[in-house]
Formats: C-alpha cells, structure tokens, sequence
C-alpha cells in the first residue's frame, strides 16, 4: 500500500527530482497522449496538485 506524504516529507527526500523537473515530466506525459486514460488521469491529478 502506497503511503501519502505531505509537503515537509516530500522536500525531506533525498534524490529527487526538483518540482519544475517533476512538472515538466507530467506535461510532457499528457501531452504524448500515449497513456490509457487512467495514467492520464493519474498524470493530470498530479499535475494539479503539485504544480498550480
């Protein structure tokens, strides 16, 4: 089961990517459209929540 983190533990990662990293990879994602819709979904949601 996947655990949810908040925002402190998400920056408390280490080798991550940088948040303008990880958006560029989602909009790069919907953007191919090579995904079934529930990836997209999964991709869009992300994209929402981390990097509006």
């Amino acid at each position: 089961m996947l655990e949810v983190l908040n925002l402190q533990e998400m920056n408390e990662i280490k080798g991550g990517v940088s948040k303008e990293e990880y958006c560029q990879t989602l909009i790069n994602i919907v953007m191919s459209n090579d995904l079934s819709e529930g990836a997209m979904e999964g991709a869009r949601h992300g994209y929402n929540k981390h990097c509006r």
